[in-house]
């Protein structure tokens, strides 16, 4: 689906003006050069302009969730006990007990969650677009008049939390029940980008076009049926209402029994009818799927803390393995320099330092598939450019600084413990998402690298990294010196 630009008439009219301007501006050179010659020189001109504006974006469709069941909701939640169990055996640390401790008694709370009758909803939407009104309204009138206990709040809707990933901890309307989204007319790239982000977590939402006084007559059926379009891509057209939760100011005129006319301005009474009454049918015919889906969503949160909590544990025992490896190569390196660096050469190095990380990981890779692996790794740093930008920059540092400098083999000692480092904390973060040790998603393994890459790139962190591995390695190669001198 593509949404389309909202201002056409907007559009159009610049595109007029600029057109009007154009000939004023032009108007003397019309008769130097002939007007059809100047006219297509405009319309080529205009031409252009048109042809490259941004296209609109076409978002692929989210993957619509199952309907919920309870048996779903106690499967999530067996899984989270299942997870934290296996964690606190392999973790088996006391600056984790009260953590993983906390996490148990959340998922045992969440077997009691099935049986919840209150419900909690939330508004929620840009700014602007009139949530805070609609929420004070819903809580003064519809929840006066409503016997089920209800909770109802707003909250603006962030950018950050439309991401392609499904991580449901990133995203903290997570534990309401039933969302409304508030909007103010057709759906934006944005907005409807948080409705599939809400789809794709299963969560129910309603959709909410308010300020449709502000709308003439004639226009809101084309609205409503553009929504419901766009709506119908989700699979949720059913769940649009329009309302007015603040409605404008009108001029009122009352005629005066001496014939006078007085004036006045009136604020008209709230329409939101359709809303209570769509909300009524939601609340008497699908209680308990919503709260169903949303123990779901919180005992996925629950695994998804547990297994954070475990990729902390994991990251610092992979710290130092790849530290280890990084002073390995860097010692390779300054000890048999080459003139451009190769990262072949260090191919069996960072072989066993895949090797020995996927066993933190459980994945339990053979050393052929961490040839394999380290293979790809290279290929993707070379294709992405970063063995030629990361020896330049580390070159640059290292000028700066004459003894480490003219010393043998520094560039490619550093280069070679800098990209050692940049493939292991890579593949510590790859890991920690993966689960399937058969193949490698080169895909998402090139977007990590880039990441760890870019966030490495900061000159302070390759500045004192510099540091680092030069001090290491002269200081091994003096303890050598020591060593290999004959005794006097």
């Amino acid at each position: 689906m593509a949404i389309k630009l909202q201002r056409p008439i907007l559009v159009g009219g610049i595109g007029l003006s600029l057109l009007l301007w154009l000939l004023d501006s032009v108007q003397h050179s019309v008769s130097e050069f002939g007007g059809a010659t100047m006219l297509g020189i405009m319309a080529a001109g205009l031409g252009v302009l048109f042809l490259k504006k941004p296209k609109s974006k076409t978002l692929q469709k989210p993957t619509i969730i199952a309907p919920p069941t309870k048996e779903a909701a106690e499967e999530a939640i067996a899984l989270s006990t299942t997870t934290i169990d296996k964690i606190s055996q392999e973790i088996n640390s006391t600056n984790k007990s009260e953590e993983i401790s906390q996490l148990r008694q959340q998922a045992t709370t969440l077997i009691n969650e099935l049986e919840r009758k209150e419900l909690s909803i939330v508004v929620t939407g840009y700014r602007g677009v009139g949530k805070t009104s609609l929420t004070e309204i819903l809580n003064s009138q519809w929840l006066s008049t409503n016997s089920q206990k209800l909770e109802i709040s707003d909250l603006t809707w962030q950018e950050e939390w439309i991401t392609t990933d499904e991580d449901t901890q990133l995203n903290p309307l997570s534990p309401y029940d039933l969302i409304l989204f508030v909007t103010t007319g057709d759906l934006t790239d944005s907005e409807y980008q948080a409705l599939s982000k809400l789809t794709s977590l299963g969560q129910s939402f309603i959709l909410v076009w308010n300020k449709q006084d502000q709308c003439l007559p004639d226009q809101k059926p084309q609205i409503l049926q553009k929504l419901k379009e766009t709506l119908s891509t989700i699979k949720s057209e059913e769940n649009l209402v329009g309302i007015s939760a603040k409605p404008n100011y009108v001029k009122v005129r009352k005629h005066q029994p001496d014939g006078s006319i007085q004036e006045s301005t009136e604020q008209p009474l709230p329409e939101i009818s359709g809303l209570v009454e769509k909300l009524n049918q939601t609340l008497e015919k699908e209680t308990e799927k919503l709260v169903w889906a949303t123990t779901k969503r919180k005992a996925q949160i629950v695994t998804l803390e547990a297994k954070s909590i475990l990729n902390q544990v994991r990251r610092e025992r992979a710290i130092p393995i790849i530290e280890k490896y990084q002073w390995i190569a860097a010692a390779t390196a300054f000890a048999n320099p080459v003139p451009a660096l190769d990262l072949l050469a260090t191919a069996a190095i960072n072989s066993q330092l895949i090797v020995d990380l996927s066993a933190i990981y459980e994945q339990k890779f053979s050393l052929e598939k961490g040839k394999q692996v380290t293979g790809t790794i290279a290929e993707l740093m070379l294709k992405l450019g970063l063995v030629e930008i990361s020896t330049k920059t580390l070159t640059t540092i290292l000028k700066s600084n004459t003894v480490t400098f003219v010393a043998g083999g520094a560039v490619q000692a550093v280069s070679a413990a800098y990209l050692t480092r940049i493939a292991g904390i890579s593949l510590v973060e790859y890991f920690a998402t993966q689960t399937d040790s058969n193949s490698v998603n080169i895909d998402k393994l090139s977007k990590i690298i880039q990441s760890v890459f870019s966030q490495t790139q900061q000159n302070n962190f390759l500045k004192s990294f510099v540091t680092q591995v030069m001090s290491h390695i002269l200081q091994e190669e003096k303890k050598s010196e020591v060593v290999s001198t004959p005794a006097q």
